[in-house]
């Protein structure tokens, strides 16, 4: 079997029966494109890989990839090869392969003031509203910032004031979208979207050019808006996921509920939204607890 023969068969069945989500396909193929790309460079054939040659393309990609980055595509190579073990009994390389895991920080999140910031810094003309209007709902509702782009009418229940999002394999979720999301969500589809559509427009989000919302647009949206409020680090779609799920921990929201509404599958993913909330108290706790006053009472003195 040919490398990329190999790598269509293992994308086809993770995406048919495997059910996995459009864009963690598309990660896999990038992942596997260029471990491909290294191995033909090295002149090793699928079936010449061994455990060195893993090494040698691991230590190759961190000159130039951050580790979370490594760890996925390690992650994606080593599917991969068990799948090919699994299926056509080809020797699995990566069985003896450990890669040290830097522990992830906690996610960036914004406090309500920040959040108030963002969204009344944008002006009141159409294009103002129609950016206002996309951070609205991403915190308002704590989508993927995919799930925001494809939203259809369909989906949303205004008088309800609820969507229905399909999330990643197919699983549906009801999530509410609040009131200040839902009177900037109005303005938008009333009064500016029906100067933009065109033809085909199907997404409840389009640009003033009458195309659908891409995941790029928000992205540099986001970037510029961090510049100008002077936010760092870089804020990004995600941050809003995260200032969400963590607003909701905040106000005493059930873990369950969160991980429902996020669409997370398993709820190990949703506890990391635990470690902010706990990184946040100690924070206060350090800043306000009156042993912290004493101590510092003794130092002057």
């Amino acid at each position: 079997m040919e490398f990329l023969e190999a790598v269509e068969d293992f994308l086809h069945h993770c995406m048919i029966n495997e059910g996995k989500a459009k864009n963690t396909v598309d990660a896999y193929r990038r992942d596997l494109a260029d471990y491909r790309l290294f191995m033909a460079e090295n002149s090793r054939n699928l079936d010449q890989i061994v455990y060195r040659d893993l090494i040698d393309w691991i230590n190759h990609s961190k000159q130039t990839k951050k580790p979370t980055s490594v760890n996925r595509m390690v992650s994606s190579v080593t599917g991969f090869h068990r799948y090919l073990f699994n299926q056509y009994k080809f020797v699995d390389p990566t069985v003896k392969l450990s890669v040290s895991r830097a522990k992830n920080p906690l996610p960036k999140t914004l406090g309500r003031t920040d959040i108030n910031r963002l969204v009344q810094s944008f002006p009141l003309t159409p294009l103002g509203v129609y950016q206002r209007t996309i951070c609205e709902m991403l915190f308002a509702t704590g989508l993927r910032v995919s799930e925001l782009c494809v939203l259809q009418f369909q989906q949303v229940y205004v008088e309800e004031g609820i969507l229905r999002i399909i999330g990643k394999g197919d699983k549906e979720r009801i999530v509410p979208i609040g009131k200040a999301a839902l009177s900037a969500y109005k303005k938008y589809v009333e009064h500016i979207r029906p100067k933009w559509v065109k033809k085909g427009s199907s997404a409840v989000f389009i640009g003033p050019n009458g195309k659908q919302l891409s995941r790029q647009y928000v992205w540099s949206m986001l970037k510029c808006k961090s510049i100008e409020l002077g936010f760092e680090p870089t804020i990004s779609a995600h941050t809003l996921r995260h200032s969400f799920a963590s607003a909701l921990l905040e106000g005493g929201a059930d873990l369950r509920i969160i991980q429902e509404l996020l669409g997370h599958s398993d709820i190990s993913t949703t506890q990391i939204y635990t470690h902010i909330e706990s990184s946040r108290l100690h924070k206060n706790y350090d800043e306000f607890h009156p042993g912290r006053l004493l101590d510092k009472e003794n130092e002057d003195e």
